[in-house]
């Protein structure tokens, strides 16, 4: 059986990001920027930062026979995400998501094609059957369900993410998925909404309730990530960079997080080299590419603080 790191599952999209820009173009109207990036993004952000840290990243998603899919593999194997366990479908799978950076935070057009006569939850779950992971990163989405039964009973560990969908979100399911996991990292809007709190530490202490043995993380942006350590909730501060773009930075936190406690990095550590991490990330267009090397993550933080 081979052995990995992280597992790391969920669908990989084709990114085309356009940098800040300082109206939308009305209609009939056009506009110019200074430069965009094509790249990928979902998943793919934090397979290949989890890659970059120095882990054994195997990626679990559907794939197509189109020109956007051979794109993302070919991207994929060059950061040295082992692409094996991809579903290799007979039809084009075109995900796209065009991304405008504007007043700080950013629109997306999307595209996906359908797949038809594909259960995600059983692919996945034959792909932790066949594969040894320290930690499997995914979705607290519906299906997730048995694929963390699966996980927990190899005793692999779990990260959970999600996305703003605010009916899931409003969902009591969601926090039945939550209570299964071992790591879950919503954004503060995520939290407040899952909790129905406005109280920012109250929104963190009742996600922690969820499950006392998860470690949960909620993000703030720039100014870091929030945690409850010793009965109390604590920010641990980010590096302070001037954001070219932010898409992916919460992808390359967690992967910056997960690496350092599989290096052996103590809670409280471990958020603030994922701070480090996703501060990294917004440096240029495109949330993976530019995520840090472990070498970087050492010369510039951990040496730094000595």
């Amino acid at each position: 059986m081979v052995a990995f790191d992280v597992l790391v599952t969920g669908n990989v999209s084709v990114d085309v990001i356009f940098p800040e820009i300082e109206n939308v173009p009305q209609p009939g109207e056009e506009l110019y920027c200074d430069d965009f990036a094509f790249t990928c993004g979902a998943s793919y952000n934090a397979a290949v930062a989890l890659a970059r840290l120095g882990m054994k990243v195997a990626i679990a998603a559907p794939i197509g026979n189109d020109f956007l899919s051979h794109f993302i593999l070919n991207k994929l194997e060059s950061e040295g995400v082992n692409t094996e366990y991809m579903h290799r479908l007979d039809q084009p799978l075109r995900t796209l998501s065009v991304a405008l950076n504007y007043g700080g935070d950013r629109s997306f057009i999307s595209y996906e094609d359908s797949i038809h006569n594909f259960s995600f939850e059983s692919y996945v779950r034959s792909v932790i059957e066949r594969v040894d992971a320290k930690v499997i990163h995914t979705e607290a989405r519906p299906e997730a369900v048995s694929i963390i039964e699966v996980a927990k009973r190899k005793a692999i560990k779990v990260s959970l993410d999600v996305g703003w969908n605010e009916s899931w979100l409003q969902d009591s399911q969601l926090k039945d998925i939550i209570r299964m996991g071992d790591f879950f990292t919503p954004n503060m809007k995520e939290a407040k909404v899952i909790t129905k709190e406005d109280n920012t530490e109250r929104a963190v202490e009742e996600l922690q309730r969820l499950n006392p043995e998860n470690n949960i993380i909620v993000k703030v942006g720039s100014k870091g990530a929030l945690i409850r350590e010793e009965d109390k909730v604590i920010l641990i501060p980010a590096e302070g960079k001037t954001p070219v773009d932010t898409t992916g930075a919460g992808d390359v936190f967690i992967a910056g997080v997960i690496a350092a406690i599989l290096k052996g990095f103590s809670f409280p550590e471990a958020i603030r080299i994922g701070n480090f991490c996703g501060a990294c990330s917004v440096e240029g267009l495109g949330g993976a590419e530019h995520s840090p090397t472990w070498d970087r993550v050492t010369r510039e933080l951990l040496e730094n603080n000595k």
